[in-house]
């Protein structure tokens, strides 16, 4: 596919606050030539990439939009997929030292949410959790605030730009996948008849919060009543394969072939 005059997008980040995007033509005199990946000059949420990499490597996508769009200002993150997390598509985790500095984060997207999802759903989720490494970086969050005002423009700025749809939510969660994943159930045999979901199969215990207030306005108990089926595992034949059966052999007689007995010889008279 031909790149032909297609804009390369930077960001200005002379200002910690993010402030404007420009575009600047690859064949532009004053920029150096630089050789370009195959289908660079598209959309990162073209649909085509659902064809050209439907499953993408995190790490590899984190330091193309790094050095992309964020113009390479983020450190090395570890980015991972979470096969436990079930409530939200992402997360970024920060480290502060001491004197309360971002050291580093971590980001991890939902494996159980996002592999149900287009491949545009992972990009805009990786994009809202790099927004919130940068400003914790950067020093630009809102006190207070995670997705303050502060977020929300950095968010505006680049669905202008990209042309994608990076929400603003605290938990961005597709919800119908989520409950898709709530495959536990448990019923209150009580008054109440509460009915529990989970995706994980962690029963209803005194450890949450609500729990006491069930207990003193319903008294109820809760009975699990639903539970994704365990696939059969295949039990692991240990034993060696059993060679064919030889048929037995006849048993050979050891012993020597006895002679024949001489004849007794007859004693002399003396």
């Amino acid at each position: 596919m031909s790149e032909g005059s297609n804009p390369t997008l930077y960001i200005i980040l002379d200002n910690p606050d993010i402030s404007y995007f420009y575009l600047e033509e690859e064949n532009d005199i004053s920029s150096p030539p630089t050789e370009q990946p195959t289908y660079s000059g598209l959309s990162i949420v073209d649909p085509i990439w659902e064809t050209i990499d439907p499953n993408p490597n995190l790490q590899t996508l984190y330091n193309d939009f790094n050095e992309r769009i964020f113009s390479g200002m983020l450190p090395e993150i570890e980015v991972k997929w979470s096969n436990r997390m079930t409530r939200a598509t992402g997360a970024c985790y920060p480290f502060f030292d001491e004197e309360g500095n971002c050291v580093q984060c971590r980001i991890y997207l939902s494996k159980p949410i996002l592999e149900l999802r287009p491949r545009r759903d992972t990009v805009e989720t990786l994009l809202h959790e790099m927004i919130h490494a940068f400003q914790c970086f950067r020093k630009t969050k809102d006190e207070g605030d995670d997705h303050g005002p502060n977020f929300q423009n950095f968010v505006e700025i680049l669905n202008d730009s990209l042309g994608t749809n990076i929400t603003v939510s605290t938990t961005h969660c597709f919800y119908e996948e989520v409950e898709a994943l709530k495959r536990h159930w448990w019923e209150c045999d009580g008054p109440c008849q509460k009915v529990v979901k989970r995706a994980r199969n962690l029963a209803p215990s005194s450890r949450e919060r609500w729990f006491r207030e069930h207990e003193q306005t319903c008294g109820g108990n809760f009975i699990k009543t639903s539970e994704p089926e365990t696939p059969v595992r295949k039990e692991r034949n240990s034993k060696k394969a059993t060679e064919p059966e030889v048929p037995a052999r006849k048993k050979r007689n050891f012993k020597k072939a006895t002679e024949p007995e001489a004849p007794a010889r007859k004693k002399r008279k003396t």
